[in-house]
């Protein structure tokens, strides 16, 4: 993939260091937003790359600021080549929140399923990235939600079918490379067939390799056919081809089955290895070695900031001496060494050098795009009273089923996850209540509800839409139980005057006799296009782009 520049790669590192060259295979974190608290990680060990969060940035003018003090310490190095600077903006997830443009999410862009309009959401990210400062979108996911109860991928993933996702996957990949930014493919082999969450355990995926081609790893061969330079790993074990090691620690998965059986000659990179699969079960110096030595090309410390008031870069710095010390007495080799670190120098040459940074962008245009994808999104997916579009003369009552405490987690204090203070359901209730102007509908919260159910009386023109709502949280879960029990005594009371209103994933089916729309997301442009959706019904056809396919709009 890379092959041209390997020469040249080579020159640059043969004049460097051990410690240089183990430096350069770390993409390491760092808490605040001054570019000082790398300086020793960069100078010192000529460190690969950084995974940055809305901790480390929330507006465009602080990554700017950031990304462009990070690049003038690494250009004080003689030889050096850029950093690795990744982010996870990827829709469900993303940085720079709410200035960032991060569209409905990957779930429902599938929903949506036009190609062209996938690769133009990614497209619009990486021209963002990119003029934040960042590299590399550490994107798409290429799960597939084969188990639908996941509690880390969900509206992250395209979907639950392996060849649409694979469609998309590879729409995301051309559309991040159109945006002229480095794209990530993960996580590989495979995180939708999970029950379990890597941030807290090591999941188990038993299946036999035939399976996993057909169903999981579908849509990383779709990744590599269409260029992704990137390869993110899982922490996940998978059994039937390697009883011991999870996959970041798997030489059978990553050289037998990436370089093997995908043919992917592109970079390999762990997840966080700070996450509680490895950690709980590894200690984290044994963990690097095995990870190099298995077909990992660069090992990331990245957003479990459980300790950064202890020593936090004090502990990335020990694990870089330590994978030193190991190669200095030969449980590294230097020759695998050195092919390693001249792999990702070329990576680097060939596509992150001379990249087009910090350049201003039309804000309205990925707006626009934003807006075409949440509303192609939207689907009735049932509507047994013919309750959709809303009816002007009926009374309506919106309700919100997850209680306050619920949103505790949204803004994620270690700056991954949805970033987003406002819950998706604010901005339906404003919506829909702008679109119906003085016939502004009664607003409930979780508690008002409880305590409107306790007296009410039905009303024959009465219509109660029940909003639900979901985030994947990394470590953590968005709390349905309340909102399940509030929906349910909803529908016993209300029947075909309830419509439920998904402001997530519209896997769970809606109650009986009751209606269910679902927006597939729950961004601010879904909550919105979800409320369009209830005034208007199917609007007409626009255009994506310049040729691009046709959008039709929910």
């Amino acid at each position: 993939m890379f092959e041209s520049f390997l020469d040249q790669a080579a020159r640059s590192v043969g004049c460097w260091s051990l410690e240089e060259k183990v430096g350069q295979l770390f993409i390491l974190a760092f808490p605040g937003k001054d570019a000082e608290a790398a300086r020793t990680l960069i100078e010192r060990y000529n460190l690969g790359g950084c995974y940055l969060s809305q901790d480390n940035a929330a507006t465009f003018a602080e990554a700017r600021a950031l990304t462009a003090s990070l690049a003038a310490i690494a250009a004080q190095r003689r030889s050096a080549p850029p950093l690795l600077l990744g982010v996870d903006q990827e829709g469900a997830w993303s940085v720079l929140t709410p200035e960032s443009t991060t569209g409905p999410g990957n779930l429902a862009l599938g929903s949506a399923d036009n190609t062209t309009l996938t690769a133009a959401m990614y497209q619009v990210f990486g021209v963002e990235m990119r003029s934040a400062g960042f590299n590399c979108v550490l994107g798409p996911c290429a799960d597939v939600n084969l188990n639908c109860d996941s509690p880390i991928i969900d509206t992250r993933s395209f979907g639950e079918v392996p060849k649409r996702v694979s469609m998309h996957v590879a729409a995301a990949v051309a559309g991040a490379h159109a945006g002229g930014i480095v794209a990530c493919a993960k996580h590989f082999p495979g995180h939708g067939d999970t029950a379990a969450d890597s941030h807290r355990e090591i999941p188990q995926v038993d299946k036999p390799l035939a399976a996993l081609l057909r169903e999981d790893l579908a849509p990383f061969q779709a990744a590599v056919a269409a260029g992704v330079e990137l390869v993110m790993t899982s922490h996940i074990r998978y059994p039937q081809i390697d009883p011991l090691h999870p996959a970041t620690l798997s030489a059978p998965i990553l050289q037998g089955v990436l370089r093997g059986r995908l043919g992917f000659r592109g970079i390999v990179i762990s997840d966080s290895m700070n996450m509680g699969a490895i950690r709980h079960n590894y200690a984290p110096v044994d963990a690097a070695i095995l990870a190099l030595q298995s077909g990992i090309d660069m090992i990331m410390l990245s957003e479990e900031h459980y300790d950064h008031d202890s020593g936090y870069l004090d502990k990335q710095l020990a694990m870089i001496a330590a994978v030193v010390a190991a190669v200095a007495d030969g449980r590294i080799g230097r020759a695998e060494l050195d092919r390693i670190v001249i792999r990702v120098v070329a990576f680097k040459l060939a596509r992150l050098a001379g990249m087009a940074l910090h350049q201003p962008y039309d804000e309205a245009a990925h707006r626009r795009t934003e807006r075409l994808a949440a509303a192609a999104a939207v689907k009735v997916l049932a509507d047994p009273a013919g309750n959709l579009p809303l009816a002007p003369a009926r009374q309506l009552v919106v309700v919100q089923t997850s209680p306050p405490a619920a949103y505790a987690k949204l803004t994620n204090g270690r700056g991954i996850g949805p970033n987003q203070a406002v819950p998706a359901f604010e901005y339906f209730a404003a919506q829909l209540g702008a679109g119906l102007g003085s016939a502004w509908p009664q607003v409930y919260d979780h508690a008002a509800a409880r305590a409107w159910l306790r007296g009410v009386r039905l009303l024959p023109d009465q219509l109660v839409l029940a909003v639900v709502e979901n985030y994947p949280l990394p470590g953590e879960d968005f709390p349905q139980g309340e909102a399940a029990e509030l929906l349910a005594d909803l529908a016993q009371v209300f029947g075909r005057q309830l419509v439920v209103v998904s402001l997530r994933n519209g896997y769970a089916a809606a109650p009986p006799l009751a209606g269910h729309l679902c927006a597939f997301g729950s961004r601010e442009c879904s909550a919105r296009a979800a409320a369009r959706a209830c005034l208007e019904g199917r609007g007409e056809v626009e255009h994506i782009g310049e040729g691009g396919g046709r959008v039709a709009l929910g």
